[in-house]
């Protein structure tokens, strides 16, 4: 008996609609249902070249993606800046950073106020521009900072003479209330480059100057930028030392010499700056290694000499001439024409209203003896460096002018002394001083041997 087997057609299976109407499509990125590890899925439309279109990989659009989205300035996609968008998608408007720029003596030339760069492992990009006189160099990386960064200004000699570091926000700052060196440039081709700190890459960066007139500087002037203290920088300042006549015509134009000078004092802190000084002598010999001399050397009684500008020594071979430290040293060592041992003689008159009781303070490199209105007040053998009111003693000044003269042997080395009286612990500073022995101090323009330097500022001024 045969059994017949009958094959019947297999119904086509579906998946089951989850409504009503609705039809089956295949699970994956662009079927228009977000699904398992998509963000957006808007099926055709899905689109990497469409601004704000969910995108073929079913992610949101992000700034990089090389489409820029109405969120977004600008989007090239390549991760640096300087070539007109940032990595963040915003325009970079101005001036951009073109190479070789590494080094400030290749420095690119600014064109404005800022300009848009990045920078590379190890490298850096420079930039050069002119500063008129007077002007106060600000600097900083503005806008996203996104790795510490340097800013180093160098001048017209290629020399490094300020650092802006990273402030708070990460962003470096050149600012001249915390960098001297950015304060009052002079006039000429100044350069400053950016770096990433320790030679890191600086995927993009916008570099501001921001020059600042003295006028509008935050920080007070110190006696270094303005030694006259007129309120003006010396690099402002067509009169630099305020004596009444301009630095063009002024035949010592950082020595007061001209008739507006103010009456000679000590400074602030009591230092006398103004003295008469005459040296060197050699050939002397003493008791002690660092002893000065006991030879008279000015006149028959040294204590008693009465020197003024241009007089001669005992043998009428070396001349008084004027010594202004700058500082609060006084620097003999403009007297090192021979060769140690030797010592030099510098001499102030004192003026005082009244007697007053004060005291003293030297730091002489090395032995010293000093006298003070002809009489001996003090001496030291001792072989030394300048120190800053090392010995001090108590004197008397009586009213009217009187001459202080110190004797400064040297063994070697350094050569120098620190003077100022204090009374009690306050400096002195009401004194007036002259360099004449016949009453204030007055210069207005002297030039004794007419060869262009003032007698103030002449080694020589008498001629040789």
């Amino acid at each position: 008996m045969r059994t017949w087997i009958i094959l019947l057609p297999l119904p086509i299976l579906t998946a089951c609609p989850t409504s009503p109407g609705d039809s089956w499509l295949e699970p994956g990125c662009g079927n228009g249902v977000i699904e398992g590890g998509e963000v957006c899925d808007d099926g055709a439309d899905n689109s990497d070249t469409a601004p704000d279109a969910c995108r073929s990989a079913c992610v949101l659009p992000w700034c990089g993606d090389g489409v820029a989205d109405s969120a977004e300035a600008c989007d090239d996609a390549n991760g640096v800046g300087g070539d007109g968008c940032t990595p963040l998608c915003i325009v970079e408007e101005g001036q951009l950073e073109s190479e070789p720029n590494d080094a400030p003596d290749e420095a690119e030339a600014l064109t404005g106020e800022q300009v848009h760069g990045s920078v590379g492992d190890g490298d850096r990009d420079c930039f050069a521009f002119s500063l008129e006189d007077c002007a106060a160099l600000g600097a900083r990386l503005v806008g996203e900072c996104p790795v510490p960064a340097t800013l180093t200004l160098y001048d017209p000699d290629l020399s490094a003479v300020a650092v802006g570091s990273p402030g708070e926000d990460g962003c470096a700052v050149l600012d001249p209330e915390d960098t001297p060196g950015a304060r009052f440039t002079t006039a000429g081709e100044w350069a400053l480059c950016v770096e990433g700190l320790l030679g890191a890459e600086l995927p993009f960066y916008t570099l501001q100057l921001e020059p600042i007139a003295p006028e509008d500087a935050a920080y007070p002037l110190s006696s270094d930028d303005d030694p006259d203290g007129d309120g003006r920088p010396d690099s402002c300042d067509d009169d630099r030392d305020g004596d009444g006549v301009d630095d063009e015509l002024d035949n010592c134009p950082d020595i007061p010499n001209g008739p507006d000078m103010a009456p000679l004092a000590p400074d602030d802190d009591g230092w006398i700056h103004p003295w008469l000084a005459i040296g060197p002598f050699t050939g002397r010999s003493s008791a002690d290694t660092c002893q000065p001399s006991l030879d008279n050397l000015l006149a028959d009684e040294d204590a008693l000499a009465m020197p003024a500008l241009g007089d001669l020594d005992l043998a009428g071979e070396l001349g008084w001439t004027i010594l202004w430290d700058s500082d609060n040293r006084v620097d003999l060592e403009v007297f090192t024409t021979q060769d140690a041992p030797r010592e030099a003689y510098h001499a102030v008159y004192l003026y005082s209203d009244t007697i007053r009781s004060l005291t003293m303070t030297q730091g002489p490199d090395d032995g010293a003896i000093a006298w003070l209105g002809g009489e001996q007040v003090f001496e030291t053998t001792a072989c030394q460096g300048t120190v800053e009111d090392h010995y001090s003693v108590e004197v008397e000044l009586q009213p009217g002018w009187t001459p202080l003269m110190v004797k400064v042997y040297d063994q070697g080395g350094g050569w120098g002394n620190y003077v100022r009286f204090l009374d009690g612990d306050e400096p002195v500073t009401d004194l007036e001083l002259s360099l004449s022995p016949d009453g204030p101090w007055e210069s207005n323009q002297e030039d004794s041997d007419g060869d262009g330097a003032g007698d103030v500022c002449d080694e020589t001024p008498f001629g040789a």
